[in-house]
């Protein structure tokens, strides 16, 4: 889920780079993080919104701001779609 007070997504450094290194190695399957409000971003999505951006304190986390994200529908189709 987003902030409630900044609207935006604290992922993981390492999450983000060892979904970089699985891409890179099962090329092509696709790797989706699927967010708490089911919006979705790639983990080359996440590097390329914050590498202008601000990082926490920490080096810890990438931040990106929750309009970056694709909603899930958009990404993987409708529900009743996917059954058929």
């Amino acid at each position: 889920m987003p902030s409630t007070h900044t609207s935006r997504y604290a992922i993981s450094a390492a999450t983000v780079n060892a979904g970089l290194l699985f891409t890179a190695t099962h090329a092509p399957t696709p790797l989706y993080y699927v967010l708490g409000d089911m919006r979705v971003l790639t983990p080359a999505e996440v590097l390329h919104y914050t590498v202008h951006a601000l990082r926490h304190r920490s080096g810890a986390y990438h931040l990106v701001s929750s309009h970056q994200a694709h909603p899930f529908d958009e990404v993987f189709g409708l529900a009743a779609t996917r059954a058929a």
